[in-house]
């Protein structure tokens, strides 16, 4: 018998469809979403220094914990097994109230410290059980700050690029020079989260205490560059973990608003833009006051660290001027 082309080109034509039509049978059920049920959060009443909130994603809980008015932030990110916690704020009083949180929590743990200041180890103490991770250059700035060592005994672990903790990968980074010497930062790319250490507030007066513009290195200028590195490379990002006054999801606007209140304070130090009042500031009290002006629903941040007399007697305060 024979067949046409016609005919010939109809049958492969069939055959082939029928193929497509069981292969997509075949797949057609989708693979379940891995969904973690965590239980009910530890009560928000644990914390009376400061304030919770918790969002919870399919395999990832996070926890905000932001203490006093400044608001100092540490961040719990929990696991089906485990937590990490991303800084633990200033000071042992707050850190007790942040151990019995971490408790109700009842899992095993880490630690990660963004960066060498005080309010991000205070509460060390507490947490001497478990192993800390710091960016390899911060680690050893740990290693070496005798308040730090006063607090906890064991040996920071240094990590340059990634490592797993506690089922997670973190991928560890820095900006040198900008809100301190060396400002860490951390990401999970799996979860498209970003821990800012303080290189990122949060509606918060930023610290500008370490800005030296008479020296010939700009503080402003590297931490602004920083900033854009953050920017380009974790704008769709979904979230954004700060040192002061939680969290964002609008990453890239988050960071924007930094930016512009550094230009806007590098400005009034410099002189390059002036008060209110016409005047240029000679003061690190007139930048501050300014500052507060401009952004009047900004919480305290550190800003006010800039004053004299604000670490103990005598402080002459900013080199600004």
């Amino acid at each position: 018998m024979k067949y046409s082309k016609f005919k010939i080109w109809a049958l492969a034509f069939f055959v082939a469809t029928l193929f497509v039509a069981c292969s997509d049978d075949d797949d057609s059920t989708p693979a379940e979403t891995e969904v973690v049920d965590f239980g009910a959060a530890p009560a928000s009443t644990l914390i009376t220094t400061g304030s919770v909130n918790v969002i919870t994603e399919n395999t990832v809980r996070y926890h905000t914990i932001d203490f006093g008015t400044a608001p100092y932030t540490v961040t719990i990110v929990e696991t089906a097994d485990n937590v990490v916690l991303i800084d633990l704020g200033p000071s042992p009083d707050f850190a007790d109230e942040l151990e019995v949180y971490v408790d109700a929590i009842d899992k095993p743990g880490a630690v990660i410290i963004t960066h060498n200041h005080g309010d991000h180890y205070g509460g060390a103490g507490n947490f001497t059980e478990l192993p800390f991770y710091a960016e390899s250059t911060v680690a050893e700035q740990l290693n070496n700050t005798e308040d730090f060592i006063n607090l906890y005994t064991n040996e920071v672990i240094g990590v340059s690029g990634s490592q797993s903790i506690a089922g997670l990968d973190f991928t560890f980074d820095k900006v040198s020079h900008a809100e301190t010497g060396e400002n860490g930062y951390v990401t999970i790319e799996s979860l498209k989260t970003l821990f800012s250490g303080d290189l990122v507030y949060n509606l918060s007066h930023l610290y500008l205490r370490e800005y030296t513009p008479k020296d010939g290195e700009d503080e402003i200028d590297n931490w602004i560059a920083g900033l854009n590195v953050l920017k380009t490379n974790f704008s769709n990002y979904d979230h954004l973990f700060v040192g002061h006054n939680g969290s964002r999801t609008d990453v890239g606007a988050a960071i924007d608003e930094n930016i512009a209140y550094l230009q806007k304070a590098q400005g009034l130090i410099k002189g390059t833009e002036t008060l209110t009042n016409g005047e240029t500031a000679t003061t690190a009290q007139e930048v501050v006051d300014e500052l507060q002006s401009l952004y009047p629903t900004y919480k305290d941040g550190g800003l006010f660290f800039s004053l004299p007399e604000s670490f103990f007697p005598g402080d002459p305060g900013a080199d600004w001027f």
